[in-house]
């Protein structure tokens, strides 16, 4: 049961994420697709008192259950003594160094979710690509085998700022975790398997940065099945300069051989993060909800705003007829409404020919830099959101 209602703002500051049902528009022409995020309930609160909730990822399960995998860490400060530097990941911060990837169940698609357990602890042993963090949950199905993916850390130690030689030692040393940041996977044949620990993983990373056109990270992965049978992974990484950017990558399975292909938003107008692809098998198209990350506010009308890009071969894309999915905002069944200081990390969750079923997403009321790491009443309200589509 929630202790504390989402309502009631003040000064506190709470971290969520939310499960957003999608209210869709489809027309028969293939460029007129438009999702709108629908209103929102108290009822489809998930929290938990001690983490931050973020990156959420559901799908059916073999049990007629839905499954929600998504990244957690504590609150609080973190403890010095493996490393003096500690301090800068406490707090929100600490999805950097700490994150797991959780998981949790539902009856309904849109909640109530309960917590399961963590899949995928945030450490590992030395020596591993992806010894720190384990985040962007990305939970997929395909020819029936469940397959998470995740992006993970291994610290580089020879991490050096080509723009900035002479870094501060909490900047150097953000950047020696955040610059290692690779893409990797688990394959289990059933969800159960996969929550007892009972899957499959390579040696390595599936995706990492090339250092030719991909620079310095390799995050957010999204994977979906083409129409031609192969697999399509849109991804981000950082260009020269530092602009956010998504890349394509394409394979003939979806364990690995991701072979970079296309720079999908190379373009300042249109950098982006947080990608969340599918193919529309009748409007035969794929498709991304991303978050917007351009000040020029030339295709969407907010910094931060949710927005739909579209691309008939998976390799060129350009924004949708209709991009703008949300504001950075939640509108209630009450009639109420709520600004929110981001809105990200969407996740689309479809049916079986590609067709919007419901939207996912995390955000944050204020930023969470102006949260006090030490007053559990600023923190714990972290939560997950369901709610209904509107027809």
């Amino acid at each position: 049961m929630m202790k504390q209602p989402i309502f009631m703002l003040g000064k506190k500051v709470f971290f969520f994420a939310l499960l957003l049902s999608a209210q869709l528009g489809f027309a028969q022409k293939d460029s007129d697709l438009s999702i709108k995020l629908g209103k929102v309930t108290p009822e489809n609160i998930f929290q938990s008192d001690d983490y931050y909730n973020w990156c959420p990822s559901v799908i059916a399960g073999d049990d007629g259950k839905f499954y929600m995998f998504y990244s957690r860490w504590p609150h609080g400060k973190r403890k010095l003594d493996d490393d003096p530097l500690n301090y800068i990941f406490n707090g929100f911060q600490g999805w950097m160094k700490y994150s797991e990837i959780a998981c949790a169940v539902s009856d309904k698609l849109l909640g109530p979710y309960k917590f399961v357990k963590t899949v995928l602890p945030h450490t590992g042993s030395p020596g591993q690509w992806d010894r720190f963090t384990k985040h962007n949950a990305h939970i997929r199905k395909f020819n029936g085998y469940y397959y998470l993916y995740y992006i993970s850390s291994s610290f580089d130690p020879n991490f050096a700022f080509k723009n900035n030689p002479n870094p501060s030692p909490e900047s150097l040393q953000w950047m020696k975790y955040n610059a290692a940041q690779s893409i990797g996977v688990v394959k289990a044949k059933s969800i159960k398997d996969l929550l007892a620990g009972n899957y499959t993983r390579p040696d390595g990373p599936i995706m990492t940065v090339d250092r030719e056109q991909t620079f310095e990270i390799a995050n957010n992965p999204s994977v979906t099945q083409g129409p031609d049978g192969k697999y399509y992974m849109m991804y981000k990484s950082r260009i020269p300069g530092g602009q956010m950017t998504f890349w394509m990558a394409r394979s003939e399975q979806p364990y690995g051989g991701f072979k970079t292909i296309s720079n999908v938003t190379n373009d300042k107008d249109l950098s982006s993060e947080d990608p969340s692809m599918w193919y529309d098998q009748q409007l035969k198209r794929f498709f991304a909800i991303a978050k917007y990350y351009s000040t020029s506010l030339k295709y969407a009308p907010e910094f931060g705003c949710l927005y739909l890009i579209e691309s008939k071969n998976g390799q060129d894309w350009l924004p949708a007829k209709n991009a703008l999915v949300s504001l950075k905002e939640l509108n209630f069944k009450d009639g109420t409404k709520m600004k929110l200081k981001n809105l990200e990390r969407p996740f689309v969750y479809t049916d079986r020919t590609g067709k919007p079923l419901a939207v996912f997403a995390a955000g944050n009321i204020l930023s969470p830099g102006q949260g006090d790491v030490n007053h559990v009443d600023a923190e714990h309200n972290s939560f997950i959101v369901g709610f209904s589509v509107l027809k």
